[in-house]
């Protein structure tokens, strides 16, 4: 299951790394304004949230939505962990963070009926 989870945490960062790159040399290049870049980056993180649930959710056994909500806590944990060492907390992100919550734990629910297809 660590394996699983591993796995989940590289289909979550790989894709987020990935196309933050792209559209920060767009933005750099002045292809995207500034108000897309704060959307496009929202877009980002939900779908990469969204997929590494799905991966989750797809390769549990049973009770997808526990795994997936398992996972997300050690997603938020890791962001968490991050804003502390690098930028500080504020109350604002606890919406940002269920929200995340929310998608992961939503995918993790797909994947385990797509499975079962």
């Amino acid at each position: 299951m660590i394996k699983n989870y591993l796995k989940g945490i590289l289909f979550f960062f790989l894709p987020l790394l990935v196309l933050l790159l792209i559209i920060n040399t767009f933005y750099y290049f002045d292809i995207f304004s500034n108000n897309i870049m704060k959307y496009l980056k929202i877009v980002i993180i939900l779908t990469s949230s969204f997929l590494s649930g799905f991966y989750i959710g797809f390769k549990s056994n049973n009770k997808g939505y526990i795994n997936g909500l398992k996972f997300s806590l050690i997603i938020i944990g890791i962001f968490l962990l991050s804003s502390l060492l690098f930028k500080g907390f504020k109350f604002t992100s606890i919406i940002y963070y269920l929200i995340i919550i929310i998608v992961i734990t939503l995918g993790s629910m797909l994947g385990i009926n797509k499975k079962d297809k």
